[in-house]
């Protein structure tokens, strides 16, 4: 297997994109989404205002650019998953895992929440981007049947367990700070087997 070297200049990028996402929530919690101007979000990241817009097409997508990141691990680590598991028993032990360590976390979730509750736009960002994400776990549970596309199961699949998770996230960022999200994920999809048999 190759390796691959990181380059300082790969390095450097990865701060500077982490520094304006930082600043834009940061901000956009604060002050409002419709309320901060990018040049605001650049300053506050240290950077030129052309240098934000280098990094990041618009506004919203500096919002949700980890969100994209998290999907993308999540599509990865699924198909990873033990083959005699079903799609339910995979989609939960892969959010599960990948919410190992979310604590340290927490203060950046709970930023993001504040900005996009700040915006109607972000809002209906968001809500678009949940079809997106659904289908992105969809695409995962066909690719990792070794079907071409996603079938009707494997949308339901998608559709609730990104519920699931979604409604765990929301428990953790308002219930007490000493609860671990992959537990609350645990009991939400457990909850769920619990209810349908």
């Amino acid at each position: 297997m190759a390796q691959t070297t990181v380059t300082p200049r790969a390095v450097s990028t990865a701060r500077v994109r982490e520094s304006l996402i930082d600043a834009a929530l940061e901000l956009f919690a604060r002050d409002g989404f419709d309320g901060t101007h990018s040049d605001r979000v650049a300053e506050r990241a240290g950077v030129s205002p052309r240098t934000f817009f280098r990094y990041f097409p618009t506004k919203e997508s500096v919002v949700f650019h980890r969100d994209d990141g998290f999907m993308r691990s999540f599509a990865a680590a699924f198909v990873e998953q033990p083959a005699e598991l079903g799609d339910y028993d995979a989609v939960h032990a892969t959010f599960v895992a990948l919410a190992a360590g979310f604590g340290a976390l927490r203060t950046r979730i709970e930023t993001y929440r504040a900005a996009v509750d700040s915006s109607p736009v972000l809002i209906g960002h968001e809500q678009a981007r949940q079809t997106a994400h659904a289908r992105t776990i969809a695409d995962a549970v066909a690719t990792r049947r070794g079907a071409a596309a996603p079938d009707d199961d494997a949308h339901t699949v998608a559709s609730v367990s990104l519920a699931l998770y979604q409604r765990a996230l929301r428990r953790w960022l308002d219930g007490p700070r000493a609860r671990e999200l992959a537990d609350l994920i645990d009991e939400e999809f457990t909850r769920m087997t619990r209810l349908v048999r």
